[in-house]
């Protein structure tokens, strides 16, 4: 039988330029027939046994492609996926030039703020797909020519469930409230408002309930361990 492994040498993608370098991956970037595209390659884990690296690499490239492909065909702001070789860890990807949503509201936040209405929509149409995203935050959200995309689906799931949803949410407003604290309050204004016009008021008030919920209960064991350590 013969694997990608035996045709594909990953030593040859890791030469690419590099632009992050991930706990699980390193993000680099290339051409891919004479388009310029990013290398996402989930490199080996030499701590951990072969049998089990390449299983997991195998299943977490495969999962992130589907998802992948299951944003772009429903109509959400992500990078087209070129090609996938899960045997060797690797996904070729559009490459999205611009800056992060991050970056453009510390900068000159006023300007940007509303910015954070559209990250509220797309959420919102990831959540109607079904997908949770699981690392929402206004690093993995790139604007290009006034126009947000959603990068980075590493460690998202399908999943129909409330409470990850509402993760997704926490998780926004906790990166939020820790980067732009002074206008945090602002900026989750406009993503709420985007986030219920995109989803509907019934469904996305019950999320949003729920989210708040879990902000909660944070609180509470923050609240707790101090008082034990005390």
């Amino acid at each position: 039988m013969v694997l990608f492994d035996d045709i594909i040498k990953i030593e040859n993608f890791l030469k690419l330029q590099l632009i992050k370098r991930g706990a699980e991956s390193e993000i680099r970037l290339g051409d891919f027939l004479n388009t310029k595209a990013i290398y996402k390659i989930r490199v080996k884990k030499r701590y951990m046994h072969d049998d089990l690296d390449n299983y997991l690499r195998y299943e977490r490239t495969r999962r992130e492609a589907k998802i992948l492909a299951t944003a772009y065909a429903s109509n959400i702001n992500v990078p087209k996926l070129y090609a996938v070789y899960p045997s060797v860890g690797i996904i070729i990807m559009e490459y999205i030039e611009g800056n992060t949503l991050k970056d453009l509201l510390l900068s000159n936040h006023e300007k940007y703020i509303t910015f954070s209405y559209y990250a509220g929509r797309e959420l919102a149409k990831i959540h109607k797909a079904n997908i949770i995203h699981n690392d929402y935050t206004t690093s993995n959200i790139i604007v290009r020519n006034d126009k947000l995309f959603i990068i980075d689906f590493g460690l998202s799931v399908y999943s129909t469930n409330i409470e990850d949803k509402a993760v997704d949410i926490h998780l926004y407003k906790r990166a939020v409230e820790s980067t732009h604290a002074s206008i945090s309050n602002k900026i989750m204004k406009e993503f709420y408002k985007g986030y219920l016009d995109e989803i509907g008021e019934e469904t996305g008030n019950k999320i949003i309930k729920r989210a708040k919920e879990i902000e909660l209960r944070g609180r509470y064991v923050g609240e707790r361990r101090t008082v034990w350590k005390s």
